[in-house]
Protein backbone atom coordinates (compact mmCIF):
# COMPACT_ATOMS: atom_id res chain seq x y z
CA UNK A 1 0.00 0.00 0.00
CA UNK A 2 2.88 2.67 0.97
CA UNK A 3 4.25 1.69 -2.29
CA UNK A 4 1.45 2.55 -4.26
CA UNK A 5 0.74 5.68 -2.06
CA UNK A 6 4.87 6.76 -2.86
CA UNK A 7 4.19 5.74 -6.91
CA UNK A 8 0.91 7.85 -6.93
CA UNK A 9 2.91 11.11 -5.06
CA UNK A 10 6.10 10.60 -7.06
CA UNK A 11 3.82 10.30 -10.83
CA UNK A 12 1.96 13.23 -10.08
CA UNK A 13 5.04 15.68 -9.04
CA UNK A 14 6.55 14.61 -12.04
CA UNK A 15 3.82 15.87 -14.12
CA UNK A 16 3.99 19.01 -16.16
CA UNK A 17 3.19 21.83 -13.66
CA UNK A 18 1.20 24.70 -15.43
CA UNK A 19 3.27 27.87 -16.49
CA UNK A 20 2.11 31.01 -14.94
CA UNK A 21 1.98 33.48 -18.13
CA UNK A 22 3.79 37.29 -17.83
CA UNK A 23 1.15 39.55 -16.81
CA UNK A 24 1.06 42.50 -19.36
CA UNK A 25 1.14 44.80 -16.69
CA UNK A 26 3.56 42.85 -14.43
CA UNK A 27 5.29 45.36 -11.93
CA UNK A 28 8.92 45.69 -11.89
CA UNK A 29 11.07 43.92 -9.24
CA UNK A 30 12.09 47.23 -7.77
CA UNK A 31 8.04 48.14 -7.59
CA UNK A 32 7.42 45.14 -6.24
CA UNK A 33 9.85 45.52 -3.56
CA UNK A 34 8.93 49.53 -2.81
CA UNK A 35 5.37 48.06 -2.58
CA UNK A 36 5.82 44.72 -0.10
CA UNK A 37 7.57 47.26 1.84
CA UNK A 38 5.21 49.35 2.40
CA UNK A 39 2.74 46.79 3.22
CA UNK A 40 5.47 45.32 5.80
CA UNK A 41 5.41 49.00 7.83
CA UNK A 42 1.49 49.13 7.59
CA UNK A 43 1.09 45.48 8.62
CA UNK A 44 3.59 46.31 11.31
CA UNK A 45 2.11 49.50 12.69
CA UNK A 46 -1.29 47.92 13.00
CA UNK A 47 -0.49 46.03 15.79
CA UNK A 48 0.88 49.41 17.58
CA UNK A 49 -1.85 51.99 18.83
CA UNK A 50 -0.70 55.23 18.03
CA UNK A 51 -1.86 58.54 19.92
CA UNK A 52 -1.97 60.46 17.11
CA UNK A 53 -3.89 59.78 14.66
CA UNK A 54 -1.36 60.32 11.85
CA UNK A 55 0.47 57.11 11.92
CA UNK A 56 0.73 53.77 9.36
CA UNK A 57 -2.04 52.67 11.04
CA UNK A 58 -4.40 54.82 9.54
CA UNK A 59 -3.60 54.18 5.47
CA UNK A 60 -6.07 51.72 3.91
CA UNK A 61 -4.70 49.15 1.41
CA UNK A 62 -6.64 51.76 -1.18
CA UNK A 63 -4.38 54.89 -1.00
CA UNK A 64 -1.45 52.42 -0.88
CA UNK A 65 -2.69 51.50 -4.48
CA UNK A 66 -2.77 54.78 -5.25
CA UNK A 67 0.54 55.85 -3.58
CA UNK A 68 1.89 53.15 -6.47
CA UNK A 69 -0.05 54.14 -9.10
CA UNK A 70 -0.99 50.55 -9.31
CA UNK A 71 -4.25 48.70 -9.09
CA UNK A 72 -5.00 44.46 -6.88
CA UNK A 73 -5.67 43.39 -9.70
CA UNK A 74 -2.08 44.29 -10.69
CA UNK A 75 -0.33 43.60 -8.13
CA UNK A 76 -2.18 39.81 -7.54
CA UNK A 77 -0.71 39.07 -10.96
CA UNK A 78 2.73 40.24 -10.65
CA UNK A 79 2.51 38.34 -6.76
CA UNK A 80 1.07 35.28 -8.80
CA UNK A 81 3.82 35.55 -11.27
CA UNK A 82 6.92 36.08 -8.79
CA UNK A 83 6.00 33.31 -6.81
CA UNK A 84 6.03 30.93 -9.39
CA UNK A 85 9.03 31.85 -10.31
CA UNK A 86 11.29 31.48 -6.81
CA UNK A 87 14.44 32.89 -7.59
CA UNK A 88 13.13 35.53 -8.84
CA UNK A 89 11.10 36.29 -6.09
CA UNK A 90 13.54 35.92 -3.26
CA UNK A 91 15.68 39.01 -5.18
CA UNK A 92 12.73 40.60 -4.64
CA UNK A 93 12.86 40.06 -1.40
CA UNK A 94 16.70 40.61 -0.56
CA UNK A 95 15.43 43.92 -2.07
CA UNK A 96 13.30 44.60 0.43
CA UNK A 97 15.44 43.28 2.90
CA UNK A 98 17.88 46.07 1.87
CA UNK A 99 15.60 48.55 1.99
CA UNK A 100 14.16 48.07 4.97
CA UNK A 101 17.77 47.67 6.71
CA UNK A 102 18.53 51.17 5.30
CA UNK A 103 15.23 52.31 6.56
CA UNK A 104 16.54 50.61 9.87
CA UNK A 105 19.66 52.85 9.68
CA UNK A 106 18.22 56.22 8.84
CA UNK A 107 15.67 55.93 11.76
CA UNK A 108 18.50 54.84 14.08
CA UNK A 109 20.96 57.91 13.24
CA UNK A 110 17.72 60.23 13.30
CA UNK A 111 17.29 58.92 16.94
CA UNK A 112 21.23 59.41 17.80
CA UNK A 113 20.60 62.81 16.73
CA UNK A 114 18.03 63.67 18.32
CA UNK A 115 19.16 61.89 22.30
CA UNK A 116 22.34 63.89 21.16
CA UNK A 117 22.74 66.96 24.40
CA UNK A 118 22.53 70.20 23.11
CA UNK A 119 25.22 72.44 23.22
CA UNK A 120 24.70 75.77 25.12
CA UNK A 121 25.57 78.02 22.49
Amino acid sequence: MKKIVFLCLFLFSCAPKERVQKPENLMSPDQMAAFLVDINIINASRGYRSVDRLSYVSIKDSILYKIHQIDSLQFANSNTYYASKPKEYLKIYELVEKKMEHLKDSLDTKLKEEKKPKEDD
